[in-house]
């Protein structure tokens, strides 16, 4: 047999399931299937109209060109410094920051610094696609702790501190937690904090969906528990979420000067700067009227109530209810092994194509979040788009025995 003429790296990952759903989903609309889409990891409103005009505004004043430095305009990481201070209390200079194409970026640019060959990272499931393949790909091991609905799927730290060995870099975790809505309290939080200060090692916290809150909950910013972290934790976030700009494409880490410098560094080999027109409008988000931020909040919040009542009154399905972002991960464990008019369903990924095909409505299966057994549904849809689809999955799961 031949040897490959491609890297051994590329056969270790999977394509991300999310991308993949969501392109599969496209495809169908576009061939004329009446398909409602509860993929998307993207707010269905329009980008607000003053970050729109501001994207509007740079062209006309001639900022097309490469930014100087690479990683940010000046005013942008000012404004983020700003941001982290009065939002999360911390205290951060514009060298301590870098803006990416995105929190995706940040997140692969900060483990291609930290991960060399068989070095471990650990990693609560469900998680983000993501994660693990990144940490893959660079020659890592994700050593991957299981949550479910008894913990609220957070990670303890009892859990950690059995994970952790030689060969930890760090710790990567996301609260507001995609795919599941969980959010860690600051008591869950402070026991993390202690585990990880004592044993030395990095955080990288996603807290892309910190702003989307339900129910009182209080976003709480693990670097900012323990002096002891400081220089220990990448915090990246973004606008994509918060402001409805993913394709702005749009994202930001904010950490220690060595680490930042780094990968400051890759990103001049990689992708140089994030585009010059999107800094100027991820600037306005940041600085302008957050009043949409909140329209958006309150609108997923009656969204959320919607789907969540209509799952748990399904067959075979039960659902916790998700304090933050907007996903629905219903367990949906008890519907295995029953038959459809296309076979037996023993997987959540088989499920997942049941739904598609007999109730023309897409979502991803929880195996691609490390969580077989779940579903992951968006709520970032349009009230009656989710009642149609709660209707036809309620219809087709009733064809199951």
């Amino acid at each position: 047999m031949s040897k490959s003429p491609f890297a051994q790296r590329v056969f270790n990952i999977q394509a991300s399931a999310t991308v993949a759903a969501f392109a599969r989903a496209g495809e169908l609309k576009r061939q004329g299937v009446d398909l409602i889409s509860l993929v998307a990891g993207e707010p269905d409103f329009d980008t607000p109209d003053n970050i729109r005009e501001a994207g509007i505004k740079a062209i006309q004043n001639g900022h097309t060109r490469y930014t100087n430095p690479a990683s940010g305009i000046p005013e942008l990481k000012e404004a983020i410094c700003t941001k982290l201070k009065q939002d999360n209390g911390l205290s951060y200079s514009p060298p301590q920051v870098i803006v990416t194409c995105g929190a995706k970026q940040t997140i692969f640019d900060a483990i291609l610094v930290l991960i060399e060959e068989g070095d471990e990272a650990i990693i609560p499931a469900p998680y983000w696609t993501s994660y693990a393949d990144q940490v893959r790909l660079m020659g890592g091991k994700p050593i991957i702790i299981p949550t479910d609905e008894h913990t609220n799927f957070c990670m303890t730290a009892q859990q950690l501190q059995k994970a952790i060995t030689p060969r930890t870099k760090f710790v990567l975790f996301n609260s507001p937690c995609n795919p599941t809505g969980t959010v860690y309290s600051h008591e869950n939080l402070k026991a993390l904090a202690d585990v990880i200060a004592s044993a030395g090692i990095y955080v990288i916290a996603d807290e892309i969906y910190e702003k989307l809150l339900y129910e009182n909950e209080e976003h709480i910013s693990i670097a900012a528990l323990l002096p002891e972290l400081t220089d220990k934790t990448l915090t990246v976030n973004g606008v994509s979420k918060s402001y409805a700009m993913t394709g702005w494409r749009v994202g930001y880490g904010a950490g220690p000067e060595d680490l930042i410098g780094h990968m400051i560094k890759i990103q001049t080999q990689e992708t140089t700067n994030t585009c010059t027109i999107s800094q100027y409008a991820a600037l306005e988000a940041l600085t302008g009227p957050q009043d949409s931020v909140e329209i958006m909040r309150q609108a997923f919040a009656q969204r959320r109530d919607q789907m969540i009542d209509r799952l748990n009154n399904m067959p075979g399905v039960r659902c916790n209810m998700p304090r933050g972002a907007f996903y629905a991960f219903p367990n949906i464990s008890q519907l295995l092994g029953k038959s459809s008019p296309q076979g037996v369903i023993d997987t959540d990924v088989a499920l997942c194509n049941f739904l598609l095909e007999e109730a023309r409505v897409a979502c991803v299966p929880g195996t691609g979040f490390g969580a077989p057994g779940y579903l992951r549904f968006s709520y970032a849809a349009a009230p009656d788009q989710i009642s149609q689809a709660m209707d036809r999955i309620d219809q087709a799961l009733h064809k199951l025995s």
